[in-house]
């Protein structure tokens, strides 16, 4: 019969309990720490959906006139400034 490999020797719990690093953290500093892991998320997601929106917007201007990709530039202008 085939069985799985043993070890001989048997597991060696550590001698201090593991503890997350969220557990020696105030409930400010928890707080705090959720607030910042937030922003950051929002931060990728809008980055994400930025670059999602700009090689959307790169493959219908092939198509457009020049004028239309000017009005296009002077829009995404007044985005980004306000």
């Amino acid at each position: 019969m085939c069985s799985t490999p043993k070890t001989s020797l048997a597991a060696k719990m550590p001698e201090t309990p593991f503890r997350s690093f969220m557990a020696s953290m105030t409930l400010a500093q928890r707080k705090r720490f959720a607030e910042v892991a937030n922003r950051a998320q929002e931060r990728r997601d809008s980055t994400e959906h930025y670059r999602q929106g700009l090689s959307s917007q790169h493959k219908s201007v092939t198509s457009l006139s020049l004028w239309e990709k000017l009005k296009q530039l002077c829009a995404q202008t007044v985005n980004l400034m306000g």
